[in-house]
């Protein structure tokens, strides 16, 4: 499972172009996860599978971006 934030530093992009992309032209399945280290803060996680198709029409992302994602997400690379 991949946060938005996880997604921007992996690609090298903002948060916001991230959320942009994953909203457009209809959302993506997510799940909320809510943060103990902060009271109240929740984040959204997206699975992989459901990422790639999603980002690589959208950013046209390389094959190093590729294992960047998937280092993120704690996936044996």
């Amino acid at each position: 499972m991949l946060s938005a934030h996880q997604i921007a530093r992996a690609l090298g992009v903002s948060k916001g172009r991230v959320y942009r992309a994953l909203s457009r032209p209809y959302p993506l399945p997510y799940i909320i996860i809510g943060s103990s280290a902060k009271a109240g803060g929740q984040e959204r996680h997206y699975t992989i599978g459901v990422l790639l198709p999603r980002l690589k029409a959208t950013f046209g992302i390389s094959r190093d971006q590729t294992k960047g994602l998937f280092a993120e997400g704690g996936y044996n690379v």
